[in-house]
């Protein structure tokens, strides 16, 4: 079983790629839905996801994207993380590095496509890698 958080920006990709047979962040999403990744989500995360997914700018049927919520939280794990003195460069996106800080210790990870803003966090990996430790199984 893999743990992990997946950043906001993993999701909004899936959900735009024009090629899912090669979109990385689409094989995170599935394998989500496939049971291979068990995601870890906290009220801040949850929070994240809604505000972004229901952006004007990418259209997104309103009514999947609450579908999608239903789903993801139904297959993840809830975690109420406790603070870190942690510094990261977008302080915005600390509640991801935070949910997964709390699985680190079994292997939990942090997805994301903005690796800037995890400098030296050894559990954040983007989807490429990701969809490769998925495949190589």
């Amino acid at each position: 079983m893999i743990y992990a958080v997946i950043d906001t920006n993993v999701i909004v990709s899936a959900l735009l790629s024009q090629n899912r047979t090669v979109s990385a962040p689409f094989a995170v999403l599935k394998a989500v839905f496939q049971g291979i990744i068990t995601p870890i989500l906290s009220e801040a995360i949850l929070k994240e996801y809604s505000e972004v997914l229901k952006r004007e700018k990418f259209g997104f049927d309103q009514k999947k994207i609450e579908l999608l919520l239903e789903q993801l939280k139904g297959q993840s794990v809830f975690v109420h993380p406790p603070h870190t003195k942690k510094k990261i460069p977008d302080m915005k996106d600390i509640c991801f590095y935070e949910a997964a800080f709390v699985y680190e210790d079994i292997g939990g990870l942090l997805i994301t496509g903005n690796m800037k803003h995890f400098p030296d966090c050894p559990f954040a990996v983007t989807p490429a890698l990701m969809k490769e430790k998925i495949l190589n199984k």
